[in-house]
């Protein structure tokens, strides 16, 4: 079974390791340092985000990545979904994420749709999205600058309607939300 749990203060160190390993960081927007003093900071600002959810994800009482749901539009019931697996061996997890994610927003959050952007270089979340349904709107040319580079941005969207109709094989995935 899946549990997300609110991230606490005890789980900034293994949060700040994942954050800034090679595997998690590479596919990531951005870069932070290695500061723990800046990972406080971080927490508290998630503590006070109305528009925001974010979770460690813990799979057999192991913790294996993030979670979360950003930038939440209450009235138009809209929301982007994002999540990293922070521990290599859990990878093939990740393509159950989307399952547990649709049917906590959409059953227990009452959204009507969820968005999801993925760098173009990340070609196996890109498959994961499609595969549960999403549709792929297109794409944000150089739309991010990382390490003297540009890259594109895909943009996928999945519907309280879509899941339903296709989304009936995954019903079993539901994540034990813990507060």
């Amino acid at each position: 079974m899946m549990k997300w749990i609110h991230v606490q203060e005890e789980h900034l160190q293994l949060v700040l390791d994942w954050r800034t390993s090679d595997f998690v960081t590479k596919y990531m927007y951005t870069d932070i340092e290695y500061d723990f003093g800046n990972q406080k900071i971080w927490l508290e600002s998630i503590r006070k985000d109305e528009n925001g959810h974010y979770w460690l994800m813990s799979y057999r009482d192991a913790l294996i990545g993030f979670i979360s749901i950003t930038s939440i539009d209450w009235k138009h019931k809209r929301a982007y979904w994002n999540f990293y697996i922070g521990d290599p061996k859990f990878s093939m997890l990740a393509g159950f994420l989307g399952a547990y994610m649709y049917n906590y927003a959409f059953n227990e959050l009452g959204f009507e749709k969820l968005m999801g952007e993925v760098m173009a270089e990340n070609e196996a979340v890109r498959k994961l999205h499609v595969k549960q349904g999403a549709r792929e709107i297109g794409f944000f040319e150089k739309h991010i600058l990382k390490k003297d580079r540009w890259h594109d941005i895909y943009v996928y969207e999945m519907t309280k309607e879509r899941w339903e109709e296709t989304g009936s094989k995954f019903k079993k995935y539901i994540a034990d939300v813990v507060a």
